[in-house]
């Protein structure tokens, strides 16, 4: 594949320096480096691999505004009563090149981190004592990380995989050097995507080597192989993401949560610890993280004892049954006896700190879920009964039988909301977005096709490259 250079928008100082490559554990950095000094060590190629996670804590990631949009998008979520204005432009899906989404250049700084450590290994890098083993699994934990990236970004800004791949996708970026991409088509990014997860899952340990109460927090070889499964479902090879979600349900060594954890973890403060044995992989959350949000995290907007903008909508509660204990994670307060929010980001145990928490990437229900759904498109029906059941039964919910597509939509609505899921397991089947609880003006309904399923690139990106091409449907605003 072409590799390709590109511009990351006033960000081109990440790319030559690593001022904080260890924020990720909390460590101050004693002095800034450049890459070339910071990278010609074992050591430093370990820093900088830490330091590639950061970004996926920032507030236009995982740290908030990727998991609200998609929640809110997709009708999960709407603005709540004692909203300060954030989000509504998301709301009323009213995106446009100048008031789009920050995920493009926090991605890319991300890529750049990853592809300084994977170039530098794949162009032979030795050290007296240092293994090839241990450098091979710092590439594939960039790669991993790198696969993310592309992955993330693909949904956001591109239609779906599903309505065609050869459609446009985002510039692949292997090589981080100043320049101008083009996007490449979706086919390309996704196969790239591929071989990264595939190269991770190679390379990566079952378990991470930085143990501790984060361990959750790092890429393992489970990590990879539940990626390939997700990815795998989007492309909509049923086989490949049965067969991946049967390797993690199989070899993972967590289990669902019980009906009794499910509504108990947040007694632990995160995803992850004490009962958290689902969780295959999260983001760990810290506010010494040199990407925290500061108030601007994803707890405080969640949450009516922070900000509270982004409530829960009544199309969200109605799916559950009332022995179904999925429906206890939801709150009300005394001033909106009607309205709810969501108790998946309770601040972190021991004082419930709303300014920090883990956020859950992928944990085991979803493969459940992805077998399940792979299994009805496959002709197995009743298999998908069996492992929507598995789900069920550790809920409180009654058995299904005979269950159908809709069925699988309807559980994944109820097990992964507000986890960053909705909007894009609507893109993906191409069904259409219709809201009941809504008080918007405009856009209640999205239908599918439309051109809004892909988020405008942000305008920064065209002025500064005039080889990127606009979405489809958005003006420029020059």
């Amino acid at each position: 594949m072409k590799t390709k250079n590109i511009i990351f928008l006033g960000l081109l100082a990440i790319m030559v320096t690593f001022t904080a490559c260890e924020d990720f554990l909390l460590q101050a950095p004693e002095l800034s480096q450049t890459t070339e000094l910071t990278l010609s060590t074992y050591d430093g190629l370990q820093k900088a691999t830490l330091g590639a996670y950061t970004p996926l804590y920032a507030t236009s990631w995982y740290g908030r505004d990727f998991t609200v949009t998609a929640d809110l998008k997709g009708g999960n979520a709407k603005i709540s009563p004692q909203n300060s204005g954030r989000f509504r432009t998301e709301y009323l899906w009213n995106n446009t090149p100048t008031a789009s989404h920050g995920l493009w250049t926090t991605a890319y700084n991300l890529i750049s981190r990853a592809n300084n450590v994977i170039n530098v290994i794949d162009d032979g890098f030795e050290e007296v004592g240092v293994d090839q083993a241990d450098l091979d699994a710092l590439s594939a934990e960039c790669k991993f990380l790198r696969a993310v990236a592309h992955f993330d970004l693909a949904r956001l800004f591109c239609q779906p995989y599903s309505a065609g791949s050869t459609s446009p996708g985002v510039p692949v970026i292997l090589v981080s050097e100043i320049g101008k991409p083009s996007r490449d088509d979706l086919a390309t990014v996704y196969d790239q995507i591929i071989s990264d997860l595939e190269a991770a899952e190679a390379g990566l340990p079952e378990a991470s080597s930085n143990a501790g109460t984060d361990a959750t927090g790092w890429a393992t070889k489970y990590a990879a192989q539940a990626m390939l499964a997700r990815v795998y479902l989007y492309m909509e090879d049923w086989t490949n993401a049965a067969a991946y979600a049967t390797t993690v349900i199989t070899d993972f060594p967590g289990r669902l949560y019980t009906a009794a954890e499910y509504t108990t973890w947040d007694l632990a403060g995160v995803w992850g610890t004490d009962a958290g044995v689902e969780v295959i992989m999260e983001v760990y959350g810290a506010e010494g993280n040199s990407s925290h949000g500061n108030w601007d995290v994803i707890s405080y907007i969640m949450h009516p004892d922070g900000y509270g903008d982004v409530g829960a909508s009544d199309d969200v509660r109605d799916l559950y049954e009332l022995a179904d204990v999925r429906l206890n994670l939801f709150v009300n307060t005394a001033d909106f006896p009607n309205d709810y929010w969501t108790l998946k980001y309770p601040g972190k145990s021991p004082d419930g700190n709303l300014r920090e928490d883990n956020i859950v990437m992928i944990r085991l229900a979803e493969m459940y879920l992805i077998r399940a759904e792979a299994a009805i498109e496959l002709g197995a029906a009743g298999d998908g009964d069996a492992d929507l059941n598995m789900i069920r039964s550790n809920r409180g919910a009654t058995d299904l039988t005979d269950a159908t597509l809709a069925d699988v939509m309807d559980e994944r609505t109820r097990e992964l909301c507000f986890e960053g899921h909705k909007l894009f397991d609507l893109a993906r089947t191409q069904t259409s977005l219709v809201r009941v609880d809504y008080d918007g003006a405009v856009n209640q309904d999205i239908s599918f096709p439309d051109y809004r399923w892909a988020m405008p690139i942000p305008q920064a990106e065209l002025d500064a490259n005039e080889n990127m091409v606009q979405n489809a449907g958005y003006s420029s605003e020059n």
